[in-house]
């Protein structure tokens, strides 16, 4: 029988899953209502990183803290990309204290260009909970795999990738 020690930490563990999984989910939801950008946006730490790569060359490269992260946000906003239906699966998170990290397939259903980017992408992130107890992007990579296989599309070196780190 679990002591009550132990029962703390299992629900601590899945809160912080959880906790996790709200961030990406809402994340996702955000990116396809119109008019909440800035919660979108307010998903990220201040010094956050986000690259992106296979989405074309106006979306290729990294950014780097949430101003410079929510102007893309804005432009996009303003372009009318805020109109697909962004869904992962095969969602996986690894915590370790207060850091996660997540890799998940990113589907995107109808939107103005539904031609880029086929076989959808890889999301690789890295989340933090914060003094406020939210869990927020630390260090989001968005990678097509439209002309790669998972295994190449993901960063083996990114930290905390533990259980899918390349071991050759």
């Amino acid at each position: 029988m679990a002591t009550i020690e132990e029962l703390e930490k299992r629900i601590e563990y899945l809160e912080a899953v959880e906790g996790v999984r709200r961030t990406v989910y809402e994340y996702l939801l955000m990116h396809d209502i119109p008019n909440v950008v800035e919660t979108l946006i307010s998903l990220f730490t201040e010094d956050a990183i986000l690259d992106i790569s296979g989405y074309g060359e106006s979306l290729e490269g990294r950014l780097t803290g949430r101003e410079q992260i929510g102007g893309l946000y804005r432009r996009l906003e303003e372009g009318g990309i805020f109109s697909g239906k962004h869904s992962t699966t095969n969602v996986h998170i690894e915590i370790d204290g207060d850091e996660a990290t997540v890799i998940s397939y990113l589907e995107v259903g109808t939107g103005p260009k539904p031609g880029v980017a086929p076989g959808g992408g890889i999301y690789q992130e890295r989340l933090r909970r914060e003094d406020d107890g939210r869990w927020r992007f630390v260090h989001k990579r968005i990678i097509g795999t439209g002309e790669q296989t998972v295994h190449d599309a993901i960063d083996h070196s990114f930290p905390g990738t533990g259980a899918w780190r390349n071991s050759g």
